[in-house]
């Protein structure tokens, strides 16, 4: 009989699917249980069941996992940052590892290649440079925190919790957190409700770098008439903590919940703050502003980047097209070993920033142009190339950049993905004329389901 909503089974946990749930198969077939690990033998409670898989969450662990252990962070199962803080780390990465080949086998199509080593995070606590905390109002004022998870088979805005401890994050980090959660809560402002389109107080973003520069970006509803609270929030963090680089404030009117500001407000402090990256004897320095992307594991970001110097096997002679720059991260760090890197991004703010990193690192082979991908006249626009990086949102490279690359036929793509399984969709578009020769997982993100991944595709 097949699996019925509610049914109690059990099973054996034989590995971790990417989301991060444990992956076992009762008569035949693949049933993914919330909470369940790689070696636990598990009771669990059928929540959805279809033709083909089950999804089902743990109600008991019959035996234990032996990589099973402790988690660190009293918050662990309530909040949505960590997912998998109770499996080994050296389990984990391994576990990626297996995501990353399995995806390109069976999504990508492809046989003959090198799956490299992983990379694990050389930092496994306290690594990320970056928080997007969330405001949340209820009935006894305004909350802000992290993202709880949502019980298997809810759907919506997780509600948020009011975090005490984040082993994540710097220390630092949350104590600016709690000194704006009692000035908030003090401020008689209510925080942004999406559905009602009304409130003030929406995001605070704090990000720390590696030669310790601190930025606090606020981000609250366009309503001028209560700016004068944030600035007063923006003195007081200030006057706390004075190793604070800059404040900023901004402004967004779009109900979307993307931890962005669109209007600058006010400003404390500087424009910007300084990022610092190595690997091996290689060393760049970026500006970031408040909206900036960058990696949130800088000790990471170093794996990352070094892979894909690695990879890309550089004599000094090559021309580099970096597509999906950003800030020119990647383009920058590559810049000492190649002859020239063209960076596209659509963010004229981004590609403001990647020029003044050029600049800071005393570059003059490099280039940055503000262009959309998605638009016909820039792919035309492309120039000829013997390298191509991309490193696309996680949606992964749109159907005509894909044909434009595969028009502009460089000899090698470096392609770096946070979504494994994207990538293994775009390295099937892209087989009519690349081979896929190597890859590797990197983990930048400890304790949560997420990996990023460096390719390397030749010209066949």
């Amino acid at each position: 009989m097949p699996l019925q909503k509610d049914d109690i089974i059990e099973c054996s946990i034989e590995s971790l699917a990417f989301g991060g749930r444990g992956v076992a198969h009762v008569d035949g077939m693949a049933v993914f249980v919330a909470g369940g690990l790689p070696g636990d033998t598990v009771t669990a409670r059928v929540v959805k069941a279809k033709k083909r898989f089950a999804e089902a969450v743990l109600e008991t662990v019959v035996a234990p996992s032996p990589h099973r252990v402790e988690p660190k962070c009293p918050h662990f199962g309530q909040c949505g940052g960590c997912a998998v803080q109770d499996l080994e780390y050296a389990e984990q990465v391994a576990q990626k590892a297996a995501q990353v080949e399995n995806a390109l086998r069976r999504i990508g199509g492809v046989e003959d290649f090198v799956l490299d080593a992983p990379a694990a995070s050389p930092v496994v606590w306290n690594y990320r440079n970056k928080m997007e905390f969330a405001f949340e109002q209820r009935d006894d004022g305004p909350h802000l925190g992290l993202r709880a998870v949502l019980p298997a088979g809810d759907k919506g805005l997780a509600p948020v919790l009011d975090i005490e401890e984040c082993h994540l994050c710097g220390r630092r980090d949350m104590e600016i957190l709690r000194t704006a959660r009692d000035f908030v809560r003090a401020s008689g402002l209510p925080a942004y409700d999406p559905a009602a389109d009304a409130g003030f107080w929406r995001h605070l973003v704090v990000r720390h770098t590696a030669l310790n520069e601190i930025m606090v970006h606020l981000i609250t509803a366009e309503a001028p008439g209560d700016y004068g609270r944030a600035e007063e929030l923006g003195e007081i963090l200030a006057d706390r903590f004075p190793d604070l680089t800059a404040f900023v404030h901004s402004s967004r009117a779009r109900r979307s919940l993307a931890a962005t500001g669109e209007k600058m407000v006010f400003r404390l402090g500087a424009r910007a703050v300084t990022e610092m990256v190595e690997h091996g004897d290689r060393q760049a320095r970026y500006h970031l502003g408040p909206n900036a992307f960058f990696q949130t594991n800088t000790a990471g970001a170093g794996e990352l980047f070094g892979t894909v110097r690695e990879f890309g096997g550089f004599t000094g002679s090559e021309t580099v097209l970096d597509l999906y720059c950003g800030i020119g991260a990647i383009g920058i760090f590559l810049a000492d070993a190649v002859k020239k890197v063209v960076g596209v991004e659509v963010s004229e703010e981004a590609v403001s920033k990647a020029w003044s990193s050029a600049k800071l690192n005393k570059l003059d082979n490099c280039g940055f142009t503000a262009a959309s991908l998605d638009s016909p006249a820039a792919l035309k626009g492309l120039p000829k190339v013997d390298v191509l990086v991309v490193d696309p949102p996680r949606a992964g490279i749109h159907e005509n950049t894909a044909k434009a690359i595969l028009a502009l036929a460089p000899k090698r793509i470096l392609a770096v993905s946070c979504d494994p399984t994207t990538l293994a969709r775009d390295v099937k578009r892209l087989s009519e004329r690349y081979a896929l020769k190597r890859a590797r997982a990197v983990d930048m993100f400890p304790h949560t389901h997420h990996v990023e991944t460096v390719a390397l595709l030749e010209l066949k």
